[in-house]
């Protein structure tokens, strides 16, 4: 739909000032609906505000809070729309639910017999809590110092030995020098934190979820580049066929020359999952008795014994899914959609009694916890409490 410059500033303003009339709301939230996605709207608004000369008076809105409030009303109509419009069937094993919501395609399957009574959206909203605004990593230097990533200024964090840290304008954490002294440092990503980024001496790239950490040298030599992880990353490593390159967990190494590949080994999880999507790595555990080589689409999981899987069967798109700034559950029991839940926002899981459905779904990391679960909710298969940072689980 068109709608002029200054009719858009005009109900911006108006809209963050709480003074905008139904219809006035309904203007804006049908011109924001044809900008489509998220990215869309936000670009719309940011060359709205670039658009402005010297002579024009810009107005005084707070642009990023109002691009939230109007996405997240968006995705709201969106989501009751898509229901209201639903024809529902009756299925002999399975009730499946497709929801098409601004920010993608959203799939929500049970396992129950009985037809789904769906006349729960639009109740009260439940207690929320908001995603990661900042990230909150924190660098562990040799000597011990602790620096706080996100309080920190652009430029050299620090001087190991004759290796420079240096926080980048774009906030990534970047090495730069040589040196034979090995001295090691560890980034640190606690729950509730935004992805972090580093570049690490060789040019090796390294993205770290929530609850993750990384320590690596300062600068590699000998005649290997080592490095220990726990939680998740995706690691881009720079070739160089003689210092191969190993990430360690506990009794498992995943070897690589250059390599593109996400290595997810949270504790709490059943298994910890290699999966490449570029080149190729060898991944070795105690208990196998030899290593694996997995190639491009191919996932290995080493189970707790010690036994390693492989799969060809991966959904890549799933697995990158928290480096691209998405929830991706497909058949997922609630016990892994909620551990990635409590990473992402820090809260607490308790379970009240189990909850046997599996689900599908797909959704922006960029939204409050609330809208994630009354989504879940609204398949009548499990019920969830807020309260504070500790949410329970039951059955509905």
């Amino acid at each position: 739909m068109r709608i002029s410059k200054s009719r858009i500033s005009y109900l911006l303003k108006v809209y963050s000032d709480g003074k905008a009339s139904a219809e006035e709301k309904q203007n804006l939230l049908e011109w924001a609906s044809h900008r489509g996605t998220e990215a869309a709207i936000k670009k719309h608004i940011e060359e709205l505000l670039s658009s402005y000369n010297s002579n024009e008076l810009v107005p005084t809105v707070d642009w990023e809070h109002l691009y939230e409030n109007i996405v997240e009303e968006k995705n709201s109509r969106d989501f009751q729309r898509a229901f209201r419009n639903m024809k529902w069937h009756r299925w002999a094993v399975a009730a499946a639910v497709l929801l098409m919501l601004g920010t993608g395609y959203y799939f929500f399957t049970t396992n129950r017999k009985e037809q789904r009574n769906l006349s729960g959206i639009g109740q009260p909203k439940m207690a929320d809590i908001p995603p990661p605004n900042s990230v909150n990593a924190v660098l562990t230097l040799s000597n011990g110092q602790r620096i706080i990533i996100d309080s920190a200024g652009n430029g050299m964090l620090a001087k190991q030995g004759s290796v420079k840290v240096i926080k980048l304008a774009n906030g990534e954490i970047a090495y730069r020098g040589s040196t034979n002294e090995i001295q090691y440092n560890t980034l640190s990503n606690p729950r509730g934190s935004k992805v972090v980024n580093l570049v690490l001496s060789d040019g090796s790239r390294v993205w770290l979820n929530a609850a993750s950490s990384l320590r690596y040298p300062t600068s590699f030599s000998g005649n290997e580049r080592k490095v220990e992880i726990t939680g998740e990353a995706y690691l881009e490593v720079a070739h160089n066929p003689t210092m191969p390159f190993i990430v360690s967990k506990g009794n498992t190494s995943i070897k690589v020359i250059g390599t593109h590949f996400n290595i997810k080994a949270y504790d709490d999880e059943s298994s910890l999952n290699v999966t490449l999507l570029k080149g190729s790595v060898s991944v070795t555990a105690k208990g196998s008795q030899q290593p694996k080589v997995i190639k491009p689409g191919e996932q290995a999981q080493v189970n707790k014994n010690g036994s390693i899987e492989v799969s060809n069967s991966v959904d890549l798109n799933e697995v990158m899914a928290w480096k691209n700034g998405v929830f991706s559950f497909k058949n997922a029991d609630i016990g892994r959609i909620m551990r990635e839940v409590s990473r992402w926002y820090d809260v607490d899981v308790v379970f009240e009694k189990p909850v046997e459905e599996k689900f599908y779904a797909e959704v922006s990391r960029n939204i409050k916890v609330s809208t994630l679960l009354e989504m879940l909710e609204a398949t009548k298969a499990v019920h969830f409490k807020i309260e504070g940072r500790l949410i329970s689980v039951a059955p509905f």
